[in-house]
């Protein structure tokens, strides 16, 4: 923002707006694995109960026909978007003999080729989406691909845009306020891996053939002793063929000519895979990415995409709409993965980076940034571990609790309309600070310390946890009939779309390659 804090704030409270919290929004993604009684991946298929994977709004599938995705709409408290998660969770608990695996790294997985693409059915959009899965599979390996996390978007609405902008659109105004937004966001984005990240351990299965960093922890596990968030490391949620990319969000033309790039550019091993095996298709394309979803980032710029449509032509006709966090692991110990002291220091930062410094980026601060983030996940509860912050190292615990005072100074600033709001996230605040005096306390350091203290692996933790948060669930008295009512509408709405007489699909692709 070009105005200080206190101008716009200013200008806010002249035009009615001084409780922000009233014009911002929230909606959480939680992907989560089924697995069987007998504690292996899930094989059968998504359970009709619980309506389509291809149409049903609240409750679908990723990778996996055992990788479910649950769903809330967009929220006006975070109160009520955990309570609309809560609900979906018992849901899928009361509608399916399979138990909900709690942690990001999956359960050990014996045979990769057991792991099942999702079936979306046989209409075109179906198709493209398991197509798009294969080449997942053919690219990076399917046990990879049964990593699951929390993705968390956050938007304002137009009212409080308009507030703010002069004469610049309001699709322009909004663009570079959330390129803003995601810039400033990265720059600190290890921090969430640091309070949060849940993944320092991983079943030996996982890296089974896959060169490896890590140490032995037990007769099935290995780990690293201080790693954060394996799930966002190159095992999990990295790609090495996008590392060359260094998109920096500058503006959105930039942005959108950087991700075209990547669409459209061949990458000498994907083409080595090739289209087809035996005459079936098995990737999209053979570029650096098949399609806008495969750039792997901590946060990025968003817009809901009608069917058929491709997302790099809607960002570009009608702008950015709100920025989806992608840095979150499911917290093992949590029922649903995530709780508010979560939710508010996340929104208290999208907001003290929202409103922070309009800073553009460049290589060296890519690279930086990129190398901080891979230090915290291996390494980032070594309390000796040292980041670079403009060519300049320093430890992790300084860097954390500078960061956490800023957001503190800012929270302060905002007008008393919004107290609620700025008591929750000053309590987060006060909690995550404990975290940087003791890493003890994090998720991956409660995992490292259960299972060693306990002699337990990895599969009996989670299996414990699977138990309690049943437990929790079946206590919890939450409505959950129009979940019955949307599963049931679901699977009509998709047996319309098998009867639906469609191109060819081969016809369907290639014109789908061609609209960017």
């Amino acid at each position: 923002m070009t105005r200080s804090l206190g101008e716009t704030l200013s200008l806010l409270a002249d035009k009615g707006k001084s409780n922000i919290s009233n014009h911002f929004f929230r909606g959480i993604e939680k992907e989560s694995l089924r697995i069987s009684s007998n504690g292996s991946i899930s094989n059968s298929d998504h359970p009709s109960s619980l309506g389509s994977a291809l149409t049903n709004a609240y409750i679908t599938t990723d990778f996996s026909e055992a990788l479910l995705e649950l769903i809330t709409p967009k929220k006006d408290s975070i109160e009520s978007a955990l309570q609309c998660l809560q609900e979906i969770c018992k849901f899928l608990e009361n509608s399916t003999d399979d138990r909900v695996w709690p942690s990001s790294i999956p359960c050990s997985i014996e045979n990769e080729a057991s792991i099942r693409l999702a079936d979306y059915g046989s209409s075109n959009s179906g198709r493209l989406k398991t197509l798009y899965r294969s080449g997942l599979s053919h690219r990076y390996g399917s046990m990879m691909q049964t990593v699951s996390g929390i993705h968390y978007n956050f938007s304002f609405d137009d009212a409080f845009f308009n507030a703010l902008r002069e004469e610049e659109s309001l699709k322009e105004f909004k663009n570079k306020a959330y390129l803003n937004l995601i810039r400033n966001f990265r720059r600190n984005a290890w921090v969430i891996l640091y309070l949060f990240g849940s993944s320092p351990v991983v079943p030996k299965t996982f890296i089974t053939n896959r060169e490896n960093f890590l140490d032995e922890l037990n007769a099935e596990d290995l780990f690293l002793e201080n790693a954060t968030c394996l799930r966002m490391s190159e095992l999990g949620y990295m790609s090495k063929a996008q590392d060359n990319l260094f998109i920096a969000y500058n503006d959105i033309e930039e942005y959108l000519s950087d991700l075209k790039n990547a669409l459209v550019t061949e990458h000498s091993r994907y083409a080595e895979v090739g289209l087809e095996k035996n005459g079936v298709p098995i990737q999209i394309n053979t570029s650096i990415i098949q399609i806008e979803n495969e750039y792997y980032s901590s946060i990025r710029p968003k817009r809901v995409t009608p069917s058929g449509e491709r997302p790099i032509n809607i960002l570009r006709e009608k702008g950015i709409d709100y920025v989806e966090i992608r840095a979150l692991d499911n917290n093992t110990f949590l029922p649903g993965g995530i709780d508010e002291e979560t939710s508010y220091f996340l929104e208290g930062y999208l907001l003290y980076s929202f409103f922070g410094e309009d800073k553009k980026s460049d290589r060296k601060e890519i690279e930086e940034l990129l190398s901080n983030w891979q230090a915290v996940v291996r390494n980032g509860r070594d309390e000796n571990q040292m980041l670079v912050k403009n060519g300049e190292e320093v430890s992790i615990k300084k860097a954390g609790l500078q960061l956490i005072d800023g957001i503190a100074s800012f929270i302060n600033e905002l007008p008393k309309e919004m107290e609620i709001f700025k008591e929750k996230v000053m309590a987060s605040l006060d909690k995550q600070k404990l975290k940087f005096e003791d890493s003890d306390l994090t998720p991956s350091g409660k995992i490292v310390r259960q299972l060693k203290e306990k002699n337990q692996s990895w599969q009996e933790l989670n299996y414990d946890l699977i138990k309690s948060h049943k437990e929790f669930y079946e206590k919890q008295n939450l409505n959950t009939e129009y979940l019955t009512k949307e599963a049931i509408s679901s699977l009509q709405e998709f047996k319309r779309l098998q009867d639906v007489k469609e191109m060819p699909f081969e016809k369907f692709l290639e014109e789908y390659l061609k609209e960017i």
